[in-house]
């Protein structure tokens, strides 16, 4: 799955300028040397909602995108060229978002990196433009539609798909011994989504699933809940955001139902026992990330990334949110890092295809694998430019909330 709010660009001066002499010997100003050496500054375009509704999981990511470039620069940038970030607020508008890449194409100061976008929509919208542009992309966004390396051959993705919480909730059934899981979903193009992979993956498994829809904008589930009631499932998988989860929780207790129900990887992200009474969350379980429980695999270097957090702007989104959002920057760059140090270039398509034969350094960089290395895994290739989700990436637990450190603790108020 995957917003911030209006955030001022951070810019370093690349510390190695070609000298107006020699600029003049090779005839034209900010001419790229093989490998990116005296090419000026590697310019990182970060297309994401900074005055919008989604701008507070923004924030962080480009906070993750900033800290990661102070680091780089400090030893000596990507290809030996300083990173340099421009954050533009796209608003979540697929259109403006567009508008606004175009716009910076047009003014010939080409990004050598982009982040494609806070929402699998947006992301859509500018993968054409940057295809055609031959400009390397990134993002956080899970779609299964993005990742089609012969469409868009140069983006990827830094989160695994959505796809891979469906076969993790079947594991988990399977686990329990359950024979028979209802599922309540949104009745929207999402919902829609979700509801065939987790038909898929249940299927795989032997395990029955059953389904009612809601709308939207309904208020009342409690007729949908009754109906998958009836049919006597052993447990309940509940998907959507914001008031739909609220709604679906609160009238499953009001029917009295409590068989074990788990939150799907949209209900679970949403604060839950901020806004729901203990009763409502009696037998629910949600999804989270390995990475994100306190005491859970977090990687040697989470403990320096939340002290560059603390010092931050946006320090007050650890409480909020977890780290594990801001991780979403920050692995992004050090991922591209590599692949160009692999390459031995800044070059979109040679760090395209360092991306898809990818030999991670030990240790590694970035923060997702976890100490373990089981759980998101950078593993791209030719055909598959998303993670893979490893065997210990996603847990179940009880509902909770994050610490000050940004770590889930489950159970907590």
């Amino acid at each position: 799955m995957t917003a911030r709010t209006t955030r001022r660009a951070f810019l370093v001066l690349a510390s190695s300028l070609v000298t107006a002499t020699s600029l003049a010997g090779c005839g034209g100003s900010g001419a790229a040397s093989v490998g990116g050496r005296d090419a000026g500054p590697y310019r990182v375009y970060v297309s994401i909602d900074l005055s919008g509704p989604t701008k507070s999981y923004s924030e962080p990511i480009v906070d993750g995108l900033e800290i990661a470039a102070d680091r780089l620069n400090k030893d000596g940038g990507i290809a030996g060229r300083k990173v340099e970030v421009e954050a533009v607020d796209d608003q979540n508008n697929p259109t403006k978002a567009v508008s606004l890449l175009q716009k910076r194409l047009s003014d010939g100061n080409k990004p050598d990196l982009v982040y494609a976008g806070g929402s699998s929509s947006v992301s859509l919208s500018l993968l054409p433009v940057l295809s055609r542009s031959k400009i390397l992309s990134m993002a956080g966004t899970v779609s299964n539609v993005l990742n089609d390396p012969a469409k868009f051959p140069y983006h990827f993705s830094v989160s695994p798909p959505g796809s891979a919480y469906a076969p993790a909730q079947a594991k988990e059934a399977q686990a329990k011994g359950f024979k028979k899981v209802a599922m309540l979903y949104s009745n929207d193009a999402t919902g829609q989504s979700t509801l065939k992979l987790y038909t898929d993956a249940f299927q795989q498994t032997g395990i029955e699933l059953v389904s009612a829809g809601y709308e939207s904008t309904a208020l009342d589930m409690t007729s949908q809940l009754q109906q998958l009631k009836a049919q006597n499932p052993d447990a309940l998988v509940v998907n959507g955001y914001g008031t739909a989860a609220l709604y679906a929780f609160r009238g499953r207790a009001q029917i009295g139902w409590d068989i074990p129900t788990y939150g799907d990887q949209l209900s679970s992200s949403f604060p839950l026992v901020k806004n729901l009474k203990a009763g409502d969350l009696k037998n629910v379980k949600v999804v989270t990330s390995s990475t994100s429980v306190l005491d859970g695999d977090q990687s040697p270097l989470y403990a320096d990334l939340v002290a560059a957090i603390k010092q931050g702007k946006h320090a007050a989104a650890l409480s909020q949110m977890g780290y594990n959002i801001f991780v979403t920057g920050y692995d992004l760059l050090e991922l591209v890092n590599v692949a160009a140090k692999q390459a031995k270039s800044a070059d979109g398509p040679a760090v395209t295809k360092a991306l898809e034969d990818l030999k991670a350094p030990d240790p590694v960089p970035w923060l997702a694998s976890g100490k373990s290395g089981d759980a998101t895994q950078y593993k791209y290739s030719a055909t598959n430019h998303f993670p893979t989700a490893g065997p210990g990436l996603l847990v179940f637990v009880d509902p909770g909330t994050y610490n000050a450190d940004g770590l889930y603790e489950p159970g907590q108020k």
